[in-house]
């Protein structure tokens, strides 16, 4: 189980935004991490645009996002007229949210940071579940910190009957540092009980990913080679990835 200190050291560095830069053959994270901004804009829009009619955020609403990337899905809430702000344990990300979005990213843990009990309306964890190495505490301090009634919005792969899984076996992406829980059925669901959330719904995590991408976390390296011979490496489309899931959930005690 990777601790608190690799994540710090792995997430500010380069074998995490480049791959292609390290010139490494594991991808740990990811093969060119800013070269997916693009995506991750329309992605965050699309996201933001469905949540915010399954949630009825017509009013302002007080938004937090745990492991935020560079901000994109804050971005979109913000210049829909909500208050935002991110946490997450990279320096990179919070300054590349600040020069770009003027979105406001705190540098550190979030169960770390002593927030202000029942601050936030909405509290969202994206890509992110799957490496957070203390469960416990780390829900402690998101049950505490979300108003009663208010959301937790999670979203996780899915391993129960998963055919890219299957396929791939031992290769498959999640198998890998930084990588520490897998969740499968209901068992998210249980655990968020535990911590005093009620199961509202779920909805596919459809993302726009390119070529690039895809090729290089199935580590098929003779299709990254075919799709840049033809120009066509960084074309991005929707996609229900890896598969995943959002989940949203109730704060009822």
């Amino acid at each position: 189980m990777p601790n608190q200190q690799f994540f710090e050291w792995f997430f500010n560095s380069d074998l995490f935004f480049s791959a292609k830069g390290s010139s490494s053959d594991e991808i740990w994270g990811f093969y060119d991490y800013f070269k997916d901004e693009k995506s991750r804009l329309i992605t965050s829009a699309r996201r933001y645009k469905k949540l915010a009619k399954l949630l009825d955020w017509g009013s302002p609403k007080s938004i937090m996002k745990i492991g935020p990337s560079t901000g994109t899905f804050l971005h979109a809430a913000n210049q829909a007229g909500h208050t935002v702000r991110g946490c997450d344990v990279s320096n990179n990300f919070a300054q590349y949210a600040l020069d770009n979005y003027d979105i406001t990213i705190d540098q550190g843990r979030f169960e770390k940071m002593n927030y202000a009990p029942e601050q936030y309306d909405a509290l969202l964890l994206l890509n992110v579940v799957e490496n957070v190495p203390n469960l416990n505490e780390f829900f402690e301090a998101i049950q505490q910190s979300i108003k009663i009634g208010g959301h937790f919005i999670v979203n996780h792969v899915e391993m129960k009957n998963n055919m890219i899984e299957r396929f791939q076996k031992d290769k498959y992406f999640i198998y890998r540092p930084p990588i520490c829980y897998a969740f499968e059925g209901d068992t998210l669901d249980k655990l968020m009980a535990k911590h005093g959330f009620q199961f509202k719904t779920k909805i596919r995590d459809v993302r726009y990913l390119h070529l690039e991408k895809i090729t290089t976390l199935l580590r098929w390296k003779w299709a990254l080679k075919l799709s840049k011979l033809l120009g066509i490496s960084r074309l991005h489309f929707p996609i229900w990835a890896y598969p995943s899931w959002i989940s949203v959930y109730t704060r009822v005690e």
